[in-house]
């Protein structure tokens, strides 16, 4: 008999992330946090695969940390591990210096790529570096790791609405981009409603995202399409436990294969 797989059918929403079992409650935030300040978020990078019952699954994390560097800049350092084909895990380590305006407009930024194989091992070969500025008549930039800083120190007005070009990965330009205010809304995460703050973006070459706060102006989720970062304290323990098992299962369909 096959089992039932029922689409989703909607978009991500907290509520339907919930439903999903991606996550159980929102964290809380403690009342010092202040989003032009010095702080560090964890998120769990989760992923549907479309349907209810199987296929969703956290694939990786993100941390980022916030060193204000003076009134006029600050320094966003960014690490990200993302679980890829036969257990092998890419990771990113960067700084990016911004400046300290609405769209945290990069100055410089430091990268560096690599992969490590199911073995544990780092691959050399996979390396990579990408030290960048941006080029003369590169107007009104951010990049996507820059907006999950930005968004905390937006405004929650209706009247919120800035329009910019796109970094992604601080690489690919991607222009004609527009985040706006959406309203706060009521999500029922099953134990009484909790007020969310909800901006928007668009933008040519990417599937729309919505960033999700609470009213001290921390970013709890943010969603696109079929994936989800979720904030999470312990997004690198969970990634690590998923890594090993994941490593295990490879090692066992190979020494099957023999």
């Amino acid at each position: 008999m096959a089992k039932k797989r029922t689409i989703v059918g909607s978009p991500l929403t907290p509520a339907l992330l919930k439903e999903l079992g991606a996550v159980d409650a929102l964290p809380s935030t403690s009342r010092d946090f202040n989003p032009a300040d010095a702080w560090v978020n964890a998120y769990r990078l989760w992923t549907c695969h479309g349907y209810r019952e199987s296929g969703n699954q956290n694939v990786g994390f993100l941390r980022i940390e916030r060193v204000r560097d003076s009134d006029a800049a600050f320094t966003l350092k960014v690490h990200e591990e993302v679980l890829q084909t036969d257990a092998m895990v890419g990771i990113i380590d960067g700084a990016i210096s911004c400046r300290n305006d609405p769209l945290a407009s990069p100055i410089r930024w430091n990268l560096s790529s690599r992969s490590i194989g199911a073995d544990g091992e780092d691959i050399p070969e996979l390396r990579n570096t990408n030290n960048g500025v941006p080029t003369k008549g590169m107007d009104r930039i951010t990049g996507d790791w820059c907006l999950l800083e930005a968004v905390q120190r937006l405004a929650f007005d209706k009247q919120t609405s800035m329009s910019f070009n796109l970094l992604e990965g601080m690489s690919l330009s991607k222009p004609d981009h527009r985040l706006s205010y959406g309203g706060v809304h009521s999500v029922n995460m099953g134990a009484g409603d909790t007020r969310l703050h909800r901006f928007v973006q668009f933008g040519s070459g990417i599937l729309p995202y919505e960033y999700w706060l609470d009213a001290r102006h921390r970013l709890l989720i943010v969603t696109s399409m079929n994936k989800a970062y979720l904030l999470d304290d312990r997004a690198g323990d969970i990634f690590a436990r998923d890594v090993e098992q994941a490593r295990t299962s490879y090692r066992k369909k190979q020494s099957q294969r023999k």
